[in-house]
């Protein structure tokens, strides 16, 4: 077994994270380890974690968050601590954005509010950086297991269809002050730009809160437990 604090060690580049809890990391098998209530693979390249369904419908800035974040405006939940999530992708291989002077100064608000149209005035949006990630979901029903592409889940108002297909990006949220701040904001995936969830959507749109709306054919019944994956994909060496 490993403890959280030989875990943390393998985070190379990555800024040092708070350890606040001793919980081992357990081997299930070959390359398959729990972490709690998180199991990753390091051969496949995959976190997975229990979450449930928050939303059935409307706008949404979020598509998942810790239970203390921002679950008024968010598809799913989890209970899950970001920690962990972070913890896990580090050992699977995930790097994040690179530290650097901007992103530590940068302030969480209004970072991920919407930047005016054509403003000549304001300084352009901090580009997030990372680790590009499939994210799908899974759950089981009468008729057997289900699953959906986290993309699939969300509509877009502006273009009139399902969110792009395509990775999202693993930025890792940040360390400021030694602390993590997905672990005090409760942000894991957003849908508009937030340097201070884990991880953001790339899409074209991500500055605006006004057009990801939830596609409540494409998910099951509010509250329903569902499987979380994120698949860390190949970096493009274009």
């Amino acid at each position: 077994m490993l403890s959280l604090l030989a875990f943390a060690a393998f985070q190379s580049q990555a800024e040092p994270l708070p350890v606040v809890t001793n919980q081992p990391l357990r081997e299930i098998s070959r390359d398959i380890y729990q972490l709690g209530a998180v199991r990753l693979d390091k051969s496949r390249r995959t976190v997975q974690f229990p979450a449930q369904v928050n939303m059935k419908a409307g706008v949404v800035e979020y598509f998942l968050v810790n239970t203390r974040g921002k679950s008024y405006e968010s598809l799913l939940r989890t209970d899950i601590e970001p920690y962990y999530i972070h913890l896990a992708m580090l050992l699977i291989g995930a790097k994040g954005t690179p530290a650097n002077q901007a992103l530590s100064n940068a302030p969480s608000q209004p970072f991920h509010v919407n930047r005016p149209h054509n403003a000549t005035n304001v300084p352009p949006p901090l580009v997030i950086q990372g680790d590009p990630v499939t994210i799908e979901l899974a759950w089981e029903t009468p008729d057997g297991r289900k699953e959906a592409r986290a993309e699939d889940c969300i509509i877009n108002l502006s273009a009139k269809t399902n969110a792009a297909p395509g990775p999202w990006t693993y930025n890792g949220s940040r360390v400021v002050d030694g602390i993590f701040i997905a672990q005090r904001e409760g942000s894991v995936v957003a849908m508009i730009d937030d340097i201070d969830a884990m991880a953001n959507n790339p899409r074209p749109g991500s500055d605006d809160d006004q057009i990801w709306q939830i596609n409540s054919n494409a998910l099951p019944a509010l509250n329903t437990s569902v499987q979380v994956t994120f698949k860390l994909e190949p970096t493009s060496n274009k």
